[in-house]
């Protein structure tokens, strides 16, 4: 608020708006500056999957499953003669649990965890990455090595 008072109390101190100005400038620049330098993302490491975060991802879809299939338990109708009992209620938490846990499984099984399309690029870089190690050895070997074609220096010299 003293930025908006400064910029505005020209009639009591005529160079206000042009102090003001000059902090304005100076602000932004410093601004700009923390941003491309100071606060600059980390680059980027190439990793082989989310690590820890599987496990807490599971363990918290797991206790969602068992949270969720209490709450349908409880909040069941108790209209029916079947309901009226509490062991009804929790095999029917239980039941509804294990089916949501197979269903689960079964799903996770049959979705791969990397997509085909990145496994070929996968493959496709590691058979770049040997290719060219084969050219760097290929070159740097001496001649006369079975990486050279010319094997029989010494009967193609005759």
């Amino acid at each position: 608020s003293s930025g908006i008072n400064a910029e505005y109390g020209g009639a009591v101190f005529p160079l206000a708006p042009l102090v003001a100005l000059l902090c304005n400038v100076i602000d932004v620049r410093i601004d700009g500056y923390r941003i491309l330098w100071k606060n600059r993302r980390y680059i980027a490491q190439r990793a082989e999957d989310i690590g820890i975060w599987q496990y807490i991802l599971e363990f918290l879809n797991m206790i969602g499953v068992v949270v969720n299939s209490l709450i349908i338990a409880h909040t069941l109708n108790n209209n029916g003669s079947f309901l009226q009992n509490i062991e009804n209620k929790w095999l029917i938490a239980f039941a509804f649990e294990h089916v949501c846990f197979v269903v689960k499984f079964i799903i996770s099984y049959i979705i791969p965890d990397v997509p085909s399309d990145v496994q070929f690029k996968m493959r496709k870089e590691q058979f770049q990455v040997n290719q060219l190690f084969e050219k760097g050895i290929a070159k740097k070997s001496p001649q006369g090595t079975p990486n050279n074609n010319n094997n029989n220096n010494a009967d193609n010299a005759v």
